[in-house]
């Protein structure tokens, strides 16, 4: 008869499982043991739970198959790594039902625990038989949101970012080892914790923005032309072909532009409230050009803005939307514009309408 001893399930709270395979493995930093510990003391039936994992990862004994091709499992991983995944963002979950609403069981996401737990074993087993040390760098990743769509992540060293809608974020492979480097399309907020060691770069448009300890937000557009908005800390601004010593540094409230093909320019103390509306949900026009609210028509409300006449081109929009129908809003730029709008699906079409 096999030992087959349940593993207690607990109420559907939320747990830090990755945390709680590290300290069932003993993989655990000397601040996260302790906070696990703590965790664990604070409910008789978490005891439990690490109990029963605890048993169940005791009972696994992972002895390499005869038949284990490790160089062609290498080579296969390898290959996926070199692809870019790209996952998609959602600013609200979807409602859990079926196969999804069972995957989020306490029993299953302790199951999960257990499984990392085995996975780590062969991976660790792996690298003693070909003398390796380390952990193999991470792959790829793309982070992209939809029209309208804002979201938040957490990149592994535990950067925030919040994405605006219509972007895109990429993370390089091997992001942590010695460096950390991302490429924006789009508008995004970064919120850093700054190390010497491992500097935090993003390149968007024809830029490279260096943290320097700080929350700053860059945005992105079309034409290659990019702006910097810092609120804490500081950031190093400059063209992506530059020297590492030029450009220039922005502090709390600058914000930096860097055109197409120019040279970064500082604007100190020139941040407004506006320049991060859009983390709000509010879009936000000042004095716009119209190539401007096309791409953020484009990005909010997934529509293609186009002008037929070439007098409503050197044209420029200062209003502010909050969540308006997309009709509603194109009627007002429309009409801010002196322009007649006809609208076919998804695409927009400025006229110039009477005197």
């Amino acid at each position: 008869m096999s030992d087959e001893r349940p593993i207690p399930a607990l109420p559907d709270e939320d747990v830090d499982w990755e945390a709680l395979a590290r300290y069932l493995a003993g993989e655990s930093p000397p601040a996260e043991a302790e906070s696990v510990r703590a965790w664990l003391a604070a409910e008789p039936g978490r005891q439990a739970l690490y109990g029963g994992l605890d048993d169940a990862l005791g009972r696994l004994a992972f002895a390499p198959p005869a038949d284990l091709d490790v160089e062609a499992a290498l080579r296969r991983t390898r290959e996926r790594m070199r692809e870019t995944p790209v996952i998609p963002l959602a600013p609200r979950a979807p409602r859990r039902s079926g196969w999804a609403a069972a995957w989020g069981s306490p029993a299953l996401r302790a199951a999960a625990a257990v499984v990392l737990l085995v996975g780590g074993a062969l991976l660790a087993w792996t690298l003693r038989e070909r003398g390796g040390a380390g952990a193999p760098g991470l792959a790829a990743r793309a982070y992209a949101t939809a029209a309208g769509q804002r979201d938040s992540l957490r990149l592994p060293d535990g950067t925030r970012v919040l994405l605006g809608p219509g972007s895109r974020l990429e993370v390089a492979a091997g992001y942590g080892e010695r460096t950390r480097d991302v490429a924006l399309s789009g508008e995004a907020l970064f919120d850093v914790p700054h190390d010497d060691a491992r500097p935090f770069t993003v390149r968007a448009g024809s830029a490279l923005v260096r943290d320097l300890g700080t929350v700053f937000g860059v945005r992105s557009d079309d034409a290659g032309a990019v702006r910097v908005v810092v609120t804490q800390g500081a950031v190093q601004l400059r063209p992506a072909g530059a020297a590492a010593d030029t450009g220039v540094v922005l502090l709390r409230g600058d914000r930096g532009v860097l055109p197409p093909a120019g040279r970064a320019r500082a604007e100190r103390s020139a941040a407004r409230e506006d320049d991060l509306a859009w983390t709000r949900g509010r879009l936000v026009f000042r004095d716009a050009p119209v190539e401007r609210v096309a791409a953020d028509l484009r990005r909010w409300y997934g529509v293609e803005l186009r002008v037929a006449d070439p007098a409503l081109a050197g044209r420029r929009l200062t209003a502010s939307f909050a969540g308006e129908p997309r009709e509603q809003v194109l009627r007002v730029v429309a009409l801010a514009l002196g322009a007649e709008l006809e609208l076919r699906g998804d695409v927009a079409t400025l006229r110039a309408g009477p005197p």
